[in-house]
């Protein structure tokens, strides 16, 4: 008994210890940034907040922001419901690679979903040699900018289409797991009702009541990660700035003394606007996924896979269509690598080489090598890995318990604060350390790990949706046999958690890996003038370079396929696992 009340005591003191640091380390630097702009600007808070208005180009970008993050939201329903809907309701060959296949751009890196939709829509891209210019808006886009008057309308519908792309994932890991759990008769009975004869009437009664939470969960996130979206921002809509970009244009010569105060006022102004929308969205996000959660467990109970035979030619169809457009930024990125654009007399000449690759990996004056850049990446995911992965853990066993011993506006509380750092955004983390380091510690500038501490606060979010419906579905019987036999609580912590965790715990510390590799925004900000680069910051530099040279465009292209490459292994690690936890939202 004594040595049961030990591990007791020890597990609540660990898990207090756990909770307290974590939201320390979310709230800490935000609080360090607002307080080092508000000793530079003279602002309160609520000036701060009253003032948003008057700031240069904040309403436009607010503005937006909100157009773009619902659009693309919407978008989003538009393009994953169908294929989720076709991918469940029909029995397809080799369904565990199309489900991966369709998955893949959620694991991508930011910065290479911008490379592959740049390279989509430049003159010879796919898009334009079938007459559709997004990017300099002739042809029909630009005869529909004239009769609107809407400014760059190309640049808008390349920015939710890819938004869309990054979040068609979301979509189909919500609802498909829904709709394939559901048991066929309740379909056949509804029928058999007056109020089911019409399809309408069994959408109304059925089809929305279930899977109703699955989309409106998808589409909140889908919506959250729009909006504080910047690498696809920063290449995809120049002439267009969303709060995230204008923080990150701003934040350079904010929080200097003397020095530009109109840029902290802006950072100021913004960070707490941007912070206000998101908290409010995480809130409805959070408790979207509790329903979700909770519809889904009934649904399971049935263990039927609703498999309606082999699919129609019109499934096929949607279903090819979707995993076009999956791949399609894929494939033109690799293709751009190898392809390198000459003119001769003012006509474009292209060339097959090996250039891109060869300069991409061994660098030059003014880039860092992509091997040494990978390296610094790797490194950096891996101590992101040690940390986030267990604290990620105890944070959603912590949240599963409060739960579970009815203590659960607390548990809804500590779930939407494990979600803060989605909250403030990677730029403001990015801000938040860079201006709460100019205050507290200079010299932690010359860090070499100082980027790992903003992906610790950005993926530990992750991993906990993914273990936190983990945790909800495990079997009590397995406790109480392991008391039964009395075990240790190390021991039943062994057989009746550990065992049925690892597949998620895979898939968590893969995605964790997977996301710091890719992770752009506060690196950006951290590490852009530094000697310690990481993958993805290198591919915004080579494409950020004047493209007289032309083995500049491969090579930006070859570092994004490289970054692709490595993010892909991890992936199929997710895969891996995937029939284990078709209960998590990612």
């Amino acid at each position: 008994m004594n040595s049961q009340a030990s591990f007791l005591s020890a597990d609540k003191t660990l898990r207090l210890s756990v909770v307290l640091v974590y939201l320390a380390a979310c709230i800490i630097p935000f609080v360090y940034a607002l307080e080092r702009l508000q000793y530079v600007t003279g602002w309160s808070v609520f000036t701060a907040l009253s003032e948003f208005s008057s700031q240069s180009g904040a309403m436009k970008a607010l503005k937006f922001t909100m157009l773009e993050s619902v659009a693309s939201a919407l978008l989003t329903v538009l393009i994953g419901l169908p294929v989720a809907w076709c991918l469940s309701k029909y029995s397809w060959r080799r369904v565990r690679i199309l489900r991966a296949l369709l998955a893949v751009p959620f694991v991508t890196p930011a910065i290479v979903a911008s490379m592959g939709f740049l390279s989509l829509i430049r003159e010879d891209g796919v898009l334009a040699k079938m007459g559709i210019d997004l990017r300099l808006e002739t042809g029909l886009v630009g005869k529909f900018a004239q009769l609107s008057g809407w400014e760059h309308p190309g640049h808008f519908l390349a920015l939710i289409l890819a938004h869309a792309w990054f979040n068609l994932s979301l979509m189909i890991r919500f609802v498909e797991p829904t709709l394939s759990t559901l048991d066929p008769r309740w379909e056949e009975q509804l029928s058999l009702l007056p109020g089911g004869k019409s399809r309408f009437s069994r959408m109304k009664h059925l089809w929305i009541p279930v899977i109703g939470p699955a989309v409106m969960c998808a589409a909140a996130l889908s919506f959250l990660f729009s909006f504080t979206s910047f690498a696809l921002v920063k290449w995809l809509t120049p002439n267009n700035d969303t709060l995230e970009s204008v923080m990150a244009s701003a934040g350079s010569s904010a929080g200097i003394v003397g020095y530009r105060i109109d840029s902290s006022e802006v950072v100021y102004s913004v960070a707490i606007v941007q912070f206000l929308i998101l908290l409010m969205t995480l809130w409805l996000t959070s408790s979207l996924q509790k329903r979700y959660t909770k519809r889904l467990s009934q649904l399971s109970e049935t263990n039927v896979r609703n498999y309606h035979g082999r699919p129609t030619l019109a499934a096929k169809i949607i279903l090819l269509v979707g995993i076009i457009f999956t791949i399609l930024p894929f494939v033109s990125i690799v293709v751009s690598s190898f392809r390198m654009r000459e003119f001769s007399n003012g006509i474009p000449q292209y060339e097959w080489t090996l250039a891109g690759w060869k300069n991409a990996w061994n660098g030059d004056s003014s880039t860092m090598p992509v091997s040494e850049a990978m390296s610094n990446s790797l490194i950096y995911a891996l101590c992101t890995l040690i940390i986030a992965l267990p604290i990620g853990w105890i944070l959603a066993s912590t949240i599963f318990r409060l739960e579970k011993s009815g203590w659960s506006k607390t548990s809804k509380a500590l779930d939407v604060a494990s979600m803060l750092p989605l909250a403030v955004s990677a730029i403001m983390i990015g801000l938040g350390v860079l201006l709460g380091g100019l205050r507290w510690y200079p010299q932690m500038f010359n860090w070499f790990f100082l980027p790992v501490f903003p992906h610790v606060l950005l993926t530990v979010p992750f991993v906990v949706r993914v273990m936190l419906p983990a945790y909800f579905s495990l079997d009590k019987s397995f406790q109480e046999q392991c008391r039964v036999l009395h075990l240790s609580p190390l021991q039943t912590w062994f057989h009746s958690t550990l065992m049925f965790l690892r597949g998620p715990a895979v898939i968590a510390g893969s995605l964790t890996l997977a996301f710091s590799i890719g992770e752009f925004g506060a690196s950006w900000l951290l590490v852009r003038s530094g000697s310690w680069d990481t993958l993805s910051v290198v591919v915004d530099q080579l494409m950020g370079r004047p493209k007289f040279d032309p083995v500049v465009y491969p090579t930006a292209m070859a570092a994004a396929s490289i970054l692709m490459i490595l993010t892909f292994v991890l992936f199929l690690a997710v895969e891996r696992f995937r029939e284990s936890t078709d209960r998590s939202g990612f």
